[in-house]
C-alpha cells in the first residue's frame, strides 16, 4: 500500500498518473515478453509506457525494463541507478546519454524514477555508436571485430519492414543516387538490423537468465517488426507487442 502511495505522489509531482489507464492493461503474456513502442520524442507515449508498466508491475512485480536508449556496456550505470547509488546528474553522465541517446531526458524521467523507487532492474539493450558507426561503413562484417556480443546472423526484414525502412531512409533526405543510393539503403537497413538484433538478444539473455517478464521501451519500427522478428529466430516467438495511440508518425 505504502509503493503504491509513494507511487502516485512521485508521478503526481511529474504532472503524470499511473492510474485510470485510457486503455485496458495488457494481460500478463504467457511468453514473458512485452515490447511498448514509442516515438521518442513524444512524451504522452512515454506517459503511457509508464501507466502499463505499472499496470504489469502488479501482475508480475519481479519484471524487469529493457531500454533501447542505453547501450549495453553502460549496464553498470543502470544497476547504481537503480539501486541509489547515483543522482541524476551522476547517472546521465555515467551512460553518457547526450551522446549515446540524445532526446531530453525529461520525457524519460518518469519512468527511470518509478523504477527506481520500485528497485526494477533496468536492463542496457542497445550497441555503442562506435560499432553503429562501422556497421553504417562496413555493413554486417564489421562484427567480426566483436566476436564478444555473440549476435549470430540477422534474419533479414520482412518485406513489409523493409518498406518501412525504404520509406524512413527517403525520408532522411539522402542525397545519393544510383548504386551509391542502393549502398547506402543497403547500410542503413545493416544498422537497423543491429540495432534490432542486438535488443533481441539481450531480451533472450534476460529471459534466459530467469527473468519471469522483460518489458521493452524501444522505438514503434522495431516493436512493429524488427524486435519481434529477431526474436522468433532466437526461439521466443510469443512476445506480446502493444503501441501507443496513434496521431504522430512512429519512432524507428
Amino acid at each position: 500500500m505504502m509503493g503504491r502511495i509513494l507511487t502516485l505522489a512521485v508521478t503526481g509531482l511529474l504532472g503524470w498518473s499511473v492510474a485510470g489507464c485510457a486503455t485496458p492493461a495488457p494481460a500478463r503474456p504467457d511468453g514473458g515478453i512485452v515490447l511498448l513502442g514509442e516515438t521518442h520524442d513524444r512524451v504522452t507515449d512515454h506517459h503511457w509506457q509508464l501507466q502499463r508498466i505499472a499496470a504489469l508491475r502488479e501482475q508480475e512485480p519481479r519484471l524487469a525494463i529493457g531500454l533501447e536508449m542505453v547501450p549495453r556496456s553502460r549496464q553498470a550505470a543502470l544497476d547504481d541507478w537503480t539501486a541509489g547509488r547515483l543522482d541524476e546528474a551522476a547517472f546521465l553522465r555515467a551512460v553518457d546519454w547526450e551522446q549515446s541517446w540524445g532526446f531530453d531526458f525529461g520525457l524519460y524521467r518518469p519512468i527511470f524514477a518509478y523504477a527506481r523507487m520500485h528497485r526494477i532492474p533496468l536492463i542496457a539493450l542497445n550497441v555503442d555508436r562506435d560499432l553503429v558507426r562501422a556497421v553504417g561503413k562496413e555493413g554486417w562484417a564489421a562484427l567480426q571485430a566483436r566476436p564478444d556480443l555473440d549476435l549470430g546472423r540477422p534474419v533479414p526484414p520482412s518485406s513489409d519492414y523493409n518498406r518501412y525502412l525504404a520509406a524512413a531512409f527517403a525520408g532522411h533526405g539522402r542525397g545519393a543516387e544510383g548504386d551509391a543510393l542502393n549502398r547506402g539503403f543497403r547500410r542503413f537497413v545493416d544498422v537497423q538490423l543491429l540495432w534490432d538484433r542486438a535488443m533481441a538478444a539481450r531480451i533472450a539473455e534476460a529471459r534466459a537468465a530467469g527473468v519471469p517478464l522483460v518489458v521493452v521501451l524501444a522505438g514503434s519500427g522495431h516493436v512493429r517488426d524488427g524486435i519481434p522478428r529477431q526474436l522468433r529466430d532466437l526461439g521466443y516467438d510469443s512476445a506480446a507487442l502493444v503501441a501507443p495511440e496513434p496521431g504522430a508518425p512512429s519512432g524507428t
